[in-house]
């Protein structure tokens, strides 16, 4: 029905993806093979970013003839590769319209990516796929939890918005605060959708829980955009009486990884991206579904542990680090998240961080910007919005600012420090 309606091709893809998964796995390492195949040669032939690497590297023969231990002959993409390069990994010959999904910036900045109707087809048939594994299906009823900076867009993107929830029954709760009679409000609207999925920020679903609230039981929670913590999964679980599905997905690439049901770990989606895991334990993807600007061998800021092979596919545990939390600001509970939206949307900004005190209490935000003379737009944007004046703890920074994991040798989104 809901193919009919939106006019995609979504039902035929998830059966694909099915059948694929009823395959032995060498039969299915042999389809992924030939898929990277294709997307190499796509890349050579027709995005420039690609053509100009190969030749430049002298490595088309990779590209056009491929073979798999030839991968690692490529050299890698970043975030900047994205911001530097981006007019040229797009196909110049494709003219039908275009969708861009910007990243969040919890790695390293808010940077766009382009897919077409036939690439956001595959990612929500991968979608379906993955949580019809639970028995949750489109005429079940699914909540997003949302950052609440929609009055910043503009009018389109709200009306394109409410068609693709209509059509995928879901339903939007936008998170603005933690107040007790805002976390009422929420879990009241919740309650009112007869909510059979609720999916949303491990931080944000940890904020609904309360202890002078009633309990209800919402059948699956599935949690993605960060790391979520064993406390966090007990303590959602026994308020919602639910179970807590973790998911691993990149606005670059869609959902990359999994937890299915009866495993601990995620299982890595192969058939929509390729996943290698860097000696320093950093996620690598190649997507294998996105040919107008398709990524090869992208860093993605992200870290885990692989953990073998388990019902034919392959594991990863995610590593800690990109998390957002609930901090104190003269008496209100404000989600980092929400704040981190407002800020990506000044022009400039390259990346910030969250330095709080062991209370979580904030003690100041650095900003990386491209233009700081932006510090005072930026400080009045997140004080208006959140009512507050916590955007006076914003102050101008440089990367060597940050503070940074000494085990990950990676920045974190919000760090601990002593005053």
């Amino acid at each position: 029905m809901s193919d009919k309606v939106s006019k995609r091709k979504i039902f035929s893809k998830f059966k694909e993806i099915g059948d694929f998964y009823s395959k032995s796995f060498d039969e299915r390492k042999n389809i992924i093979t030939a898929k990277l195949s294709f997307t190499l040669k796509n890349a050579y032939e027709n995005i420039p970013f690609f053509y100009n690497l190969a030749e430049d590297h002298k490595i088309n023969n990779i590209f056009l003839n491929f073979k798999i231990e030839n991968l690692k002959e490529i050299p890698f993409m970043d975030k900047d590769t994205l911001r530097i390069n981006r007019k040229f990994l797009l196909r110049p010959d494709f003219t039908n319209k275009i969708q861009n999904c910007y990243t969040n910036g919890s790695t390293g900045g808010r940077v766009a990516v382009a897919y077409d109707q036939e690439s956001i087809d595959w990612s929500s048939a991968v979608m379906l796929f993955c949580r019809n594994l639970y028995g949750h299906k489109l005429i079940n009823k699914e909540v997003h939890l949302a950052t609440d900076t929609r009055s910043r867009g503009n009018k389109v993107e709200r009306l394109g918005q409410f068609s693709k929830e209509l059509v995928n029954n879901r339903s939007n709760i936008f998170i603005k605060d933690f107040k007790k009679e805002s976390t009422f409000d929420y879990l009241k609207e919740l309650r009112g959708h007869r909510t059979n999925l609720l999916h949303g920020m491990p931080s944000q679903i940890n904020g609904l829980v309360s202890e002078s609230i009633d309990k209800f039981n919402i059948p699956f929670i599935e949690t993605s955009g960060e790391f979520l913590r064993k406390e966090q999964r007990v303590k959602i679980e026994e308020f919602f009486s639910a179970r807590v599905i973790d998911r691993y997905g990149l606005a670059e690439s869609g959902i990359v990884a999994y937890q299915m049901p009866k495993q601990e770990n995620l299982s890595v989606i192969d058939f929509h991206t390729f996943v290698e895991v860097d000696d320093n334990g950093e996620i690598v993807i190649t997507n294998l579904n996105n040919h107008i600007m398709p990524l090869i061998r992208y860093r993605t800021g992200d870290f885990c542990e692989k953990k073998g092979t388990f019902g034919g596919f392959e594991q990863i545990k995610m590593k800690s680090g990109r998390e957002h939390t609930l901090i104190n600001f003269e008496g209100n509970k404000l989600n980092t998240a929400t704040i981190e939206d407002l800020i990506f949307q000044i022009d400039g900004v390259k990346d910030l961080q969250f330095q709080i005190t062991k209370n979580k209490k904030i003690a100041k935000i650095l900003v990386e910007n491209e233009n700081p003379n932006k510090l005072d737009e930026t400080k009045q944007i997140v004080n208006q919005y959140t009512k507050t004046n916590i955007g006076d703890n914003i102050i101008n920074a440089k990367k060597s600012d940050f503070k940074f994991s000494g085990t990950q040798s990676k920045q974190l989104r919000v760090v601990i420090i002593d005053l």
